[in-house]
């Protein structure tokens, strides 16, 4: 896709890319949010490239001799048709050449894979042969210029370590990395898309914004988004999700938030500065939270009514007081009533947040508060427990 990208923006007529299997299963494998990739065939496919899924060739029909430019490779493809090309450009994969023994690794000890890979302690970087460490593309994936760097340095504090601690100690070889696409507009990812974070457990809401959303991308690149993966018991970013200018850039501050465990709450409270395009991470933010049950506006209602935590909310509890106030057992309280049941539960709740709760607790628009309108309250509170 990036050389498609490539080719395109250099001027060249009927760029298309022959994919074996579909998008959406390639997608998934490279742990891409589909709303990006999407977005992604949408730009292709308006800039003019063409995206043929389920296509491979499998014949070489005829190719030129060197020097005949004016001729093209003719190719038959799986579905029977025919295409023509003044260029094939193959997207075949690599693998290290550690099975050649012109690189003397196997003649040196170096356990080496099927695959020409050198095999390595993922803490060290040591490898089966005594004294020989192996960094970067020749120890397999992810190969990337950033993490080999990394490994380098890792492997020579380990060659020339002496004492007793381990430099090695908190280096996990594992650890999920942001990762930058060169597409056109870029791409940038870090942490779990909707689906991942599902199969791992949580249940989520994802915040979306258009680039078009801040002024710089209305502007300047109005083509992208930015997508949040957001916790919906916590609200904490699970993962980051981009495409669009300076996408490959951004995605460092999305890995921050994933890492820190930072929630929507906090990124709404923060001020971004104009006219910049980390102003798609408060719209983002804000899209989640008008998905929440429990979003921004009851953060407040919650700080108050935490405020202190000696007493079981349990349903019976609850049920008590309810009643107690419920003087005309119509099952409903209005704002003079819900302020009263508060101060009987030891809570003197300003007049500002009885009319917050109100207008965020009556589902059904009738102005006033059933009983399960109020246990739904409640029951999102957590208090610690108390320790004896």
């Amino acid at each position: 896709i990036e050389f498609a990208n490539i080719f395109n923006a250099l001027g060249v007529e009927d760029v298309n890319i022959l994919v074996r299997g579909d998008v959406e299963t390639s997608t998934k494998k490279l742990g891409m949010d589909m709303d990006v990739a999407n977005e992604l065939m949408r730009l292709l496919k308006e800039s003019g490239v063409k995206v043929l899924e389920g296509t491979s060739v499998s014949e070489f029909s005829y190719v030129p001799p060197p020097g005949a430019d004016d001729e093209y490779i003719e190719m038959k493809l799986n579905d029977g048709s025919t295409m023509q090309t003044d260029l094939f450009f193959a997207a075949t994969g690599r693998y290290p050449v550690g099975k050649n023994e012109e690189t003397g690794l196997e003649s040196a000890g170096v356990e080496v894979a099927d695959r020409g890979m050198v095999g390595i302690d993922k803490k060290t970087l040591a490898t089966s042969s005594k004294n020989v460490y192996a960094a970067g593309d020749v120890i397999g994936p992810p190969a990337l210029a950033s993490t080999s760097m990394e490994q380098a340095q890792r492997a020579v504090s380990a060659m020339f370590h002496e004492g007793d601690d381990d430099v090695t100690k908190d280096a996990n070889h594992d650890d999920p990395l942001s990762i930058g696409v060169w597409t056109i507009p870029e791409m940038g990812y870090f942490g779990l898309t909707k689906e991942q974070a599902e199969k791992e457990g949580y249940s989520v809401v994802e915040g979306t914004a258009r680039f078009d959303q801040c002024l710089r991308g209305r502007v300047f690149a109005p083509d992208g988004l930015c997508k949040l993966v957001v916790d919906e018991k916590e609200g904490t970013v699970l993962g980051c999700h981009l495409i669009g200018k300076e996408a490959a850039e951004m995605v460092h501050y999305g890995m921050a938030l994933v890492k820190a465990g930072t929630s929507i709450f906090e990124i709404l409270q923060t001020v971004y500065t104009a006219v910049t395009f980390h102003e798609l991470f408060k719209e983002a933010a804000l899209d989640a939270n008008s998905k929440l049950d429990f979003g921004v506006e009851w953060q407040e209602i919650f700080a108050i009514l935490q405020a202190e935590c000696d007493v079981d909310f349990s349903e019976e509890y609850l049920r008590e007081k309810f009643d107690s106030i419920d003087e005309d057992g119509s099952g409903e309280l209005d704002e003079e009533e819900m302020r009263a049941l508060f101060e009987s539960m030891g809570r003197t709740v300003s007049k500002r947040v009885i009319f917050n709760i109100m207008r965020l607790s009556d589902t059904d628009g009738n102005g006033t508060i059933d009983f399960g309108e109020f246990k739904a309250i409640f029951d999102k509170i957590a208090c610690p427990s108390v320790e004896e």
